[in-house]
């Protein structure tokens, strides 16, 4: 019974209608919605047909032909005013220097590098999301800071005012205060402005509004960890898209390097046509004193022996683009030791900065708590209280930039690595919010 009653007291406290948005959530509609994503998705596709199209060579080709002719003038005995030819032929191509194979296998690498490269833009795609989800959060917690410092404020206003006119304190002490009041109270705007451009951020990173009334979630407070940076960068090494995306772009140039190659070789070809005139075939049905049908089997062999250097040339400008790639490669590679570089140091930072801003807080509390008692008594004035409030302020600004800069740092590092990197778990919201 105690159970169903707090499951009802909960659904009665709940707001009707209101849906509450994890990150996970907004990943997964962002991934179904984005429309980057999608894009690389019909490319993928397209690649995919082309793979299948050339496969078509290693298939045989069937043709079929219907000619009809109609002469006003005849100049021999076995010749008939109309006349008919049906043709079906069946041609194969035995050799082509292997050209056809490596088209082919050119083409699968190029898929390959087309899925990596989707792949790539998906990982982008989930980082922008984590992103303005936690760009969300974080300004709403400077937004319950503004609210706060107001709230103080507007207390410490009504105070300052009854010892004014209780003639306890001058009167510039309690302007002082209506100044910082004004003043915060315009940071307060900005900060819901700062909210709402956020939400819209998300909304566009996603690909489709998530609603007004969509309560975005808070992330769980994880414990920062200890990282193994070998072990982060083989696994990058191992995981990461652009590499991989440009090693299938490597291989697909050999490919089409070696496709070209087998112009240098003959080119060998298997036909076999049945052909069928005469009566039977023609509109008018005159007879001919001709046969009426004839099978043919062909073998062709080819070999050009002088084509103006487009093959060497052909040649060249892929080894040139191999060449090209193989830069790149190397590139892409400093670049991403770089990035993974960047991303451990600024998570080692912002852990360092959560376990100093909640030491912060706690002291800001305490000194906020001494001074406004102070302040009441009349023994400390309206600048120490403002002095405190600031203090307090910053201290919350400081611990949420460094909790929510943590879980930043983590979604960059998860990108770079483009795998988990799962920090043990401390369970709870964030302390001192």
């Amino acid at each position: 019974m105690k159970r169903v009653g707090l499951a009802i007291l909960v659904l009665l406290l709940v707001p009707h209608g209101v849906h509450a948005l994890t990150m996970d959530e907004a990943v997964d509609m962002a991934l179904d919605n984005n429309p980057r994503l999608q894009d690389f998705r019909h490319r993928t596709e397209a690649q995919r047909s082309r793979v299948d199209s050339r496969e078509a060579p290693f298939w045989p080709e069937v043709d079929v032909t219907y000619d009809y002719e109609r002469r006003e003038n005849v100049f021999s005995f076995f010749q008939t005013r109309d006349s008919s030819t049906f043709t079906g032929e069946i041609s194969y191509n035995l050799f082509r220097g292997f050209s056809d194979l490596n088209a082919l296998k050119s083409a699968q690498s190029t898929l390959d590098a087309s899925r990596y490269e989707q792949k790539s833009t998906r990982a982008d795609v989930v980082l922008d999301v984590r992103r303005a989800y936690i760009r969300v959060l974080r300004f709403r917690k400077a937004l319950e800071v503004a609210r706060e410092a107001v709230e103080l404020l507007e207390r410490q206003s009504r105070d300052a005012e009854k010892f004014w006119r209780a003639g306890l304190t001058a009167k510039n002490q309690f302007l002082l205060v209506e100044v910082a009041l004004a003043s915060n109270r315009q940071e307060l705007l900005q900060a819901e402005t700062n909210v709402r451009i956020a939400r819209k951020a998300l909304d566009r990173a996603i690909g489709v509004p998530v609603g007004k009334d969509t309560v975005i979630e808070d992330i769980a407070f994880g414990k920062p960890m200890d990282l193994d940076d070998e072990a982060l960068s083989r696994t990058m090494l191992a995981n990461r898209s652009e590499l991989k995306f440009l090693e299938a772009r490597f291989a697909a140039r050999e490919y089409a390097r070696d496709s070209i190659r087998g112009r240098y070789y003959p080119s060998i070809d298997l036909s076999l046509s049945y052909d069928r005139f005469g009566e039977t075939s023609a509109f008018e049905g005159l007879p001919d004193p001709l046969f009426d049908s004839d099978t043919r089997g062909t073998v062709e062999a080819k070999w050009n022996l002088f084509e103006g250097g487009r093959t060497k040339n052909d040649i060249l400008a892929e080894e040139s683009e191999i060449r090209a790639i193989t830069e790149r490669i190397r590139e892409t590679r400093d670049t991403l030791f770089f990035q993974l570089k960047a991303a451990v140091e600024e998570y080692r930072v912002s852990a360092g900065r959560i376990v100093l801003s909640r030491k912060g807080i706690e002291q800001a509390e305490e000194n906020y708590r001494i001074t406004d008692n102070q302040f009441r008594e009349r023994v400390a004035t309206s600048t120490d209280l403002l002095d405190a409030r600031f203090l307090l302020s910053r201290a919350r600004d400081e611990y949420n930039n460094a909790f929510y800069n943590l879980n930043l740092s983590l979604a960059a590092l998860e990108r770079v690595v483009e795998g988990p990197v799962t920090p043990g778990p401390d369970g709870g919201k964030p302390p001192g919010n």
